[in-house]
């Protein structure tokens, strides 16, 4: 799977997460699930724009072009008689089919939840201008007297209007019942949705559920409902809740008898363009030919065609660094890659093209590379590049023109390296370096390696390093390990995937804060150079799969606030709730594991001192985040939130 950078002019911070991450949380809330893990193996996550799916690594000048080798090609041909025995295939995929079936293993809750889910999904899919038609059609999903809500609020208030963007809340909390009832209030209400464009050229919908909760009739669930819509001169997102009740007709299906919308965001844009950005992905990449043989093919076609020995493997977490590399004040694309693929820098020339220089700056290196810097370390003026590949750290020097040559390399007690950041902690001017670990070399950590995995409070992860640039004219590139004596390794097996440095107490000094999957987060106040975790007295503990940070002011209060991108998941936020889920649990881990679902965390910084406002904020549906910064994307000085996610499965093709 993959993530993603968080940057600003003192730190970079790796976003992402293993794809065990989600074995492990299906494996803790869904064990009817267990037969089937082997499939989440096929998942990998979205890179964004000029970021690739793939892998990293030193090669030579000429890149082989592997995108037309046939995936399992061999040297020699299968014997005549060789068959494939359908019958053990439709065995297996019974087998799963049972596994899926909720029923099979008496979670009737979320047969339910499924089944609902389905009505409703079926019912956004009507389309209808005429109301009484429409009512017709809507009839076999009602029950007689059905009631329902207005779902877009007769009073809107804007929240912001300005270049060509309107978004609206609800004015004032209101359950308001039609007048009508039945299927012509439904249909009335579904109609209404449709007012903010006369006309409609698509339109996509998109449903979760996130409570169920069964009775002997029927029951009830709470539904997050997007529905985006697109006209010739504009395009519309409502984001809502819906409230459902739901009653069993003769037949034993389910039809709603309620509807209510708890919660309503309409966003309508008009413009010429239609959206804000525009994906010039191929415009600025294009002309290069590693972008044909390497860059437009995602992680399933390289799986087929890179052993698992060169570390391609279908966990990916490649990061990419932004940086100006040869002194043009033109800011240039360094992206790492999974191994096996060389890493790429393109640079950006003044037509806002790009052009590839790996093989040329000697920066195309085909080991696994997680993460990369682009920062001044030997202060000189120009931008040197730090990668995190397996077992260590590279660091190497820019001759000022956009060519690097390898300066030294730094060891890591584990292998598996992922986030840098680079800072100057110590105040003694010269950048210093920070190494975020996932898991542990069992060898390197032999006490540690032997304590139990703790889904909710996991610590037996790999060590994270602080390196101490001490170089001088004598003695360039020295690098020490201060980990332990300034006080980092406190909590320092946490499965650690972020680090981002920010002043949090305005006291002059960086401070650190670390997200971890699978628990409790750190936060590490600098006093002089000595550090100390106060996450817990602060209130920034966040026990959640922490993949990002980042540090904004959103309040303009003069004190930098935290963002922590986490997993939002539906099927978490139903079944913790639910009285059959790890009934031996006491109610304080069982809210840990409720916590774990509920998404992405926004804390105000209050003096040096955090509370949570998520809820409120309207912040923590991110889905599955793996980046989050803060950034002003319409330039009125307010830093709004762009958060990357998801999750995507190969492509579909019916083929067994």
């Amino acid at each position: 799977m993959g993530r993603d950078l968080t940057w600003n002019s003192i730190s970079v911070a790796l976003t992402g997460k293993g794809v065990h991450a989600k074995v492990a949380f299906m494996l803790a809330v869904r064990q009817r699930f267990q037969p089937v893990l082997g499939l989440v193996r096929w998942l990998t996550v979205p890179m964004l724009l000029l970021l690739s799916l793939g892998g990293c690594a030193k090669s030579p000048d000429e890149t082989a072009d592997l995108s037309d080798v046939p995936a399992g090609s061999h040297s020699h041909e299968l014997p005549g008689d060789a068959l494939v025995s359908t019958a053990e295939i439709s065995a297996r995929q019974a087998k799963q089919r049972e596994a899926l079936n909720p029923s099979y293993d008496g979670w009737s809750s979320e047969a339910f939840s499924d089944s609902a889910q389905n009505q409703l999904h079926q019912l956004l899919q009507l389309r209808e201008a005429n109301t009484e038609l429409f009512a017709k059609q809507l009839a076999a999903f009602v029950t007689d007297d059905f009631q329902c809500g207005r779902l877009r609020p007769e009073h809107l208030r804007d929240v912001f209007n300005g270049d060509g963007l309107r978004v609206s809340r609800a004015a004032t909390e209101s359950t308001e019942v039609s007048p009508n009832g039945g299927p012509v209030a439904l249909a009335d209400a579904l109609q209404d949705l449709g007012r903010p464009l006369a006309e409609t050229t698509e339109r996509r919908d998109k449903v979760k559920t996130i409570r169920a909760e069964l009775s002997d009739a029927g029951g009830a669930t709470t539904h997050i409902v997007e529905i985006y819509t697109q006209g010739d001169n504009a395009t519309a997102e409502h984001h809502m809740v819906w409230r459902c009740r739901w009653r069993r007709d003769d037949q034993e299906t389910l039809r709603l008898s309620s509807l209510y919308a708890e919660a309503y965001v309409e966003a309508v844009f008009s413009g010429t363009h239609k959206t804000w950005f525009t994906d010039c992905t191929t415009a600025v990449l294009g002309k290069n030919k590693s972008f044909e043989t390497q860059l437009i093919y995602g992680q399933e076609h390289w799986l087929r065609r890179i052993e698992k020995i060169h570390y391609m493997v279908d966990v990916e977490r490649c990061g990419m660094a932004i940086g100006d590399v040869n002194g043009d004040s033109l800011e240039d694309v360094y992206l790492c890659q999974g191994g096996g693929l060389p890493n790429r820098l393109f640079v950006q020339n003044s037509d806002n093209t790009a052009t590839d220089r790996s093989a040329q700056s000697g920066t195309d290196w085909l080991d696994h590379t997680n993460s990369a810097l682009l920062v001044d370390l030997d202060n000189d003026g120009d931008q040197d590049l730090v990668l995190a590949v397996p077992a260590r750290v590279l660091v190497m020097e820019n001759d000022s023109t956009g060519v690097f040559q390898l300066a030294t390399e730094l060891p890591t007690d584990d292998e598996d390296t992922e986030a840098l950041s680079a800072v100057d902690y110590d105040g003694d001017g010269d950048l210093d370096l920070y190494v975020c670990t996932y898991y542990a070399t069992d060898e390197a950590h032999e006490d540690e390696s032997r304590r139990s995995f703790l889904y909710h409070d996991a610590n037996n992860g790999g060590a994270n390093l602080l390196f101490r640039n001490e170089s001088t004219a004598d003695r360039p590139w020295k690098f020490t390990d201060m980990t332990a004596s300034v006080g980092l390794d406190e909590n320092n097996r946490r499965y650690s995937l972020a680090a981002s440095w920010e002043d949090y107490d305005n006291d002059g000094d960086p401070d650190l804060y670390v997200a971890n999957d699978y628990g409790q987060n750190c936060l590490y106040r600098n006093d002089a150079g000595q550090f100390t975790d106060v996450a817990i007295e602060a209130g920034v503990v966040d026990h959640g799969s922490g993949m990002s940070v980042s540090w904004g002011d959103f309040d303009h209060d003069g004190f930098m606030d935290l963002y922590v991108a986490n997993m939002f998941s539906s099927a978490g936020n139903r079944i913790t709730r639910q009285a059959r889920f790890r009934r031996d649990m006491d109610e304080a881990s069982r809210q840990l594991y409720q916590r774990f679902a509920k998404g992405n965390s926004l804390f105000k910084n209050e003096g040096g001192k955090f509370r949570e406002v998520s809820d409120e904020a309207s912040v923590e549906l991110g889905r599955w985040a793996w980046s989050s910064p803060f950034v002003d994307l319409n330039n009125d000085g307010w830093e709004d939130l762009f958060v990357a996610n998801g999750y995507f499965t190969t492509e579909d093709t019916g083929d067994l």
